[in-house]
């Protein structure tokens, strides 16, 4: 069998199970969105009484009215909040087990790739919390912020689909091995598509755009400018930064200051010059969170 051969085949294996996992993911998007119905149901039907009650009073002759009467009133309207707010934690909490449940899964199976490159997984947990934080330095709102912490682990599962002797290799890997290599951006995406979950959608988008460069010498669809999505602009440059303070099969850790000068000698070619700024706005703080997460794993 060819080399190319044995590689589709290791791939498709490889996609054709992830689909199975990713489809079952579907159920728990399905039960998120009636909770969050059934929640935005009830607090309807709570204003409903309330305004039914603000009529009843409106419409009863006030010179007629008792005291008596407007208490029972403002009683009843008072025993249905207290239900209303019971039901309500009740539903809160379902909705609670069911997303951290389904996240859970997302980076368990975020962290199978990971171990195919020699990681413990760190990583991961790492430059997602880079990506959130240079987001918000960017200006997004908190819930971009947490839908890319969320979802940005995720941009290496195409890795699945490359073989141990190209993703592993010590030395320089030859032009068909990185024709390979660089076809995992669109191998995760196509694991990762054809999701209506949306932290699935921008995982999609992570995954297919994360290796653009801003000057459109990327791959895997030589993207440009603003063309290619923030979030892929944004986890480029959190990827990349971790990668280089990071020791890998094939080099040592960069120190600190030599990985910051790279990124800004990547700004405008390699990477988007705003979302440079933001990163350098907030770079001490980037520092600081990678060396509080690494030392909570050394410690467990």
């Amino acid at each position: 069998m060819s080399i190319k051969n044995s590689i589709d085949t290791s791939v498709n294996s490889s996609v054709t199970k992830l689909d199975f996992t990713f489809s079952s993911l579907e159920p728990y998007h399905q039960a998120l969105s009636t909770l969050k119905a059934e929640n935005a149901a009830l607090q309807s039907q709570l204003f409903r009484y309330a305004e039914d009650f603000q009529k009843l009073l409106c419409e009863r002759d006030s010179a007629a009215k008792s005291e008596n009467e407007k208490n029972a009133v403002y009683q009843q309207l008072e025993r249905f909040n207290q239900d209303f707010m019971i039901l309500l934690a009740q539903k809160e909490k379902s909705y609670r087990a069911l997303e951290s449940s389904h996240l859970d899964t997302i980076r368990r199976l975020a962290t199978a790739a990971e171990f195919k490159d020699d990681d413990t997984g760190v990583h991961i947990v790492r430059m997602s919390r880079f990506s959130a934080m240079i987001a918000e330095a960017y200006g997004q709102d908190n819930e971009y912020c947490n839908l890319l912490e969320q979802a940005s682990p995720m941009h290496d599962i195409g890795k699945i689909g490359v073989p141990d002797s190209i993703l592993k290799k010590s030395g320089q890997l030859t032009h068909e091995e990185w024709v390979v290599m660089r076809k995992h951006p669109e191998y995760g995406a196509n694991i990762l598509g054809g999701s209506d979950v949306p932290v699935l959608k921008m995982a999609e988008e992570v995954a297919l755009a994360h290796h653009e460069k801003y000057d459109g010498s990327g791959y895997p669809s030589q993207l440009k400018g603003e063309d290619i999505p923030l979030s892929g602009r944004i986890v480029a440059l959190a990827d990349f930064f971790d990668a280089l303070t990071m020791d890998r099969c094939y080099r040592p850790a960069f120190p600190d200051q030599k990985a910051l000068a790279m990124v800004e000698e990547g700004k405008g070619t390699h990477f988007d010059p705003k979302v440079v700024d933001a990163f350098f706005s907030v770079s001490d703080k980037i520092i600081a969170e990678r060396e509080r997460i690494n030392a909570t794993n050394n410690a467990s």
